[in-house]
């Protein structure tokens, strides 16, 4: 041991080497190389370079670099600038976090081995606040948060009903800060760093065992079109066999249930207001619906709202929607009984828009540069609307028979209409349950980053939403991935990449709040509460010692 530590402290080795390593690790313990247990150990180096390295901070910003470039290369097709920003980006926020870290510990004699419980905490409280803000501010693109690295784990991050994915990033910093201070002969550090790294895991796996699906189930569907977005999407000519693939897919459906489309799935837009014109495929789709008693459909749409007139011209807003039609109607749809009556059109309008594609963040600043670091998805750009309210669409009410209480109970089949990016933030996701979803839907575009990492990372980061809410999911993508996840974010059923088809399977719906759902990222602002007061009561002590 002695050995090793000289090693790490030897003038000798380059910093660089550490940050190098740091980032690699950390690329290859997220989806989709699941190494996972290199993860506990990435954030070492980082935390060997503040205490030894002359210049910490290029080497931080650089192995932040390292491990967003490699894990989020994929935009480059849509743009290579938006690429380069977005990895920018998130080093830079990852960069003040743990250079804030440095900055208490010099500023507050954090080394002192008596102060080791007061480092930890100036180590987790600016990264969790970082992660907290990243992901409510206009530039943000979280993709790349901790506790997204265990995603295709579910086994051993089931408490995340508790903390939402804080709880992951938590227990990967405080394992690594741990484990670092063991190697530095930190007295007790050891016991520390044992129970960071079990504890949760056995907490986790307790709950995974235990925990079981609960609610009335649904038969449900989803449709992978697998559409070109670039060449046949969004391309007038090919809307009507477009239409024929999605109704034919549809037709897959056996009996009563719901069927979701993906993303601006619709063909055309769907122009709404006063004299706005009728869209044929729309017309088309209700009236196949109403030929399908039984049949709750949701599908993504582009759609236009008009204003009247503005200076002369007419005024419109654009939305990248979804729409609810026809409802689950009489008749049995499972074993348990269930009944089911109609329910009228809803609609909801996606409000987590995608940076640089259906939004131009601070746009006094970036409005000179949009066109250079706008990203082409192959669909509806530009600044896109959103709606105050996380609505779930209403597809129904579900009438299941009693035994014990001798009555009809009726459950409302409450959908949360997640489309693409917004599955990637679990608080926003609670806003819907907190209005009384009961069931996840993800209406994504994959398509246009090609077969590459990033569909594959998108699925996994969904199935964090269904741990956290205890919620079961169903997801329609463009092209790959579509899956049917149960409620400890368990796969159930996937169509991979370049197929067309259908998922289909029964899902439950359950009506309870986890405390995540109830309360939201506690953690988070728990973590930004402690970061301004060690700001505030390190920043007056070193500015003493400045004038002393």
């Amino acid at each position: 041991m002695n050995a090793l530590i000289a090693r790490w402290t030897s003038p000798g080795l380059s910093p660089w080497i550490l940050g190098g390593l740091a980032g690699l690790a950390w690329w290859l313990s997220f989806p989709p190389n699941d190494l996972l247990p290199l993860i506990w150990v990435a954030l070492i180096p980082l935390l060997w370079v503040v205490d030894h390295a002359r210049r910490p901070l290029p080497v931080i910003f650089g192995a932040a670099c390292l491990a967003f470039g490699l894990s989020t290369w994929w935009v480059y097709r849509a743009a290579l600038i938006g690429a380069v920003a977005g990895v920018v980006a998130n080093a830079v926020y990852l960069t003040l976090a743990v250079m804030f870290y440095a900055w208490l510990k010099k500023a507050g004699t954090l080394s002192e081995g008596k102060r080791i419980w007061l480092q930890w905490l100036a180590w987790v409280s600016p990264w969790l606040a970082m992660e907290y803000v990243h992901q409510r501010i206009d530039l943000d693109f979280p993709w790349m948060l901790l506790g997204h690295a265990p995603a295709n784990h579910p086994m051993w991050i089931q408490y995340y009903e508790w903390t939402g994915v804080a709880g992951g990033s938590l227990w990967i910093l405080s394992v690594n800060f741990w484990l670092y201070q063991t190697l530095m002969q930190r007295r007790q550090a050891r016991l520390w760093a044992g129970l960071w790294l079990v504890i949760p895991a056995l907490l986790s796996y307790s709950l995974y065992q235990t925990r079981k699906d609960r609610g009335p189930s649904i038969q449900v569907l989803a449709v992978q079109p697998n559409l070109d977005p670039y060449k046949v999407k969004f391309e007038p000519s090919t809307y009507a066999d477009q239409m024929r693939i999605f109704l034919a897919c549809t037709d897959s459906l056996q009996g009563k249930g719901l069927v979701v489309w993906p993303e601006t799935a619709l063909p055309d837009y769907w122009v709404i207001g006063d004299g706005a014109p009728r869209n044929p495929w729309l017309d088309t789709l209700q009236k196949y619906v109403m030929k399908r008693p039984g049949l709750a459909l949701m599908t993504g749409a582009s759609v236009v709202q008009l204003h009247g007139q503005g200076r002369g011209s007419p005024a419109y807003t654009f939305y990248n929607s979804a729409l609810g039609l026809g409802s689950v109607g009489p008749g049995s749809m499972d074993s348990g009984g269930a009944q089911y009556v109609s329910q009228p059109l809803a609609f909801y309008h996606k409000s987590k828009l995608v940076i640089g594609v259906e939004k131009l963040p601070y746009p006094m600043f970036f409005n000179a540069i949009a066109r250079w670091i706008s990203v082409d998805l192959g669909g509806m750009t530009g600044q896109l609307g959103t709606q105050a309210e996380r609505t779930p669409l209403m597809m129904g009410w579900i009438s299941k028979h009693s035994v014990a209480q001798g009555h009809p109970d009726r459950i409302p089949l409450k959908v949360a209409p997640m489309i693409c990016y917004e599955s990637i933030f679990g608080a926003y996701c609670g806003g819907f349950v907190n209005e009384g979803a009961n069931l996840l839907a993800v209406m994504t575009n994959d398509g246009w980053w090609g077969e590459t990492d990033g569909h594959r990372q998108h699925l996994a980061y969904a199935r964090l939403r269904c741990i956290e809410q205890r919620r079961s999911m169903i997801r329609s993508a463009n092209t790959g991935i579509s899956a049917l996840i149960n409620q400890r974010g368990e796969l159930l059923d996937t169509l991979g990449w370049g197929q067309r088809g259908v998922v289909q399977g029964f899902l439950r719906l359950n009506q309870e709040q986890t405390l995540y759902a109830k309360h939201g990222d506690v953690l988070g602002r728990l973590a930004c509460v402690l970061t301004v007061l060690f700001g505030l009561l390190y920043g007056a002590r070193s500015l003493m010692k400045n004038r002393s």
